[in-house]
């Protein structure tokens, strides 16, 4: 993975979200999937599960009025084994305007035969911390 590379990649994670396309999503994941939260981590074994949680996430898209998710690249480390540790920082824009602090993470991204996928983000903020709610 080179820089363009992943600058494509951070662009595919973050559009999908405001303009609500699951597939990107999901052609970016290496299942099982995991983010690991404050909390702890959270789990996807199955693409029904992983479009479940995509779902909570577009619904805080739309409470906080989110009309961008703009990821700056920090930096890329390559593994040697097919993998990088690639880390960004998140920006959450309504308008033009931080609707959040801006906040960082890391992804472990795989080199696959149907591209770059990602089996893991560590520091990953939920759809509750984006909102301070929980889904009703």
């Amino acid at each position: 993975m080179n820089e363009a590379e992943f600058r494509a990649f951070l662009d595919d994670i973050s559009t999908c979200f405001t303009t609500g396309d699951f597939d990107t999503w999901a052609n970016r994941i290496l299942l099982p999937f995991s983010m690991v939260q404050k909390r702890g981590p959270v789990m996807f074994q199955t693409r029904h599960e992983l479009k479940a949680d995509f779902d909570l996430y577009l619904q805080a898209c739309e409470i906080m009025k989110l009309d961008e998710i703009y990821r700056r690249p920090i930096s890329l480390e390559d593994c040697h084994d097919g993998t990088f540790i690639a880390t960004y920082e998140t920006q959450l824009l309504s308008h033009g305007q931080r609707a959040t602090a801006p906040y960082t993470a890391s992804a472990l991204i795989h080199a696959t035969e149907d591209g770059y996928k990602m089996s893991s983000i560590l520091n990953a903020l939920g759809h509750q911390a984006w909102t301070g709610t929980s889904p009703a």
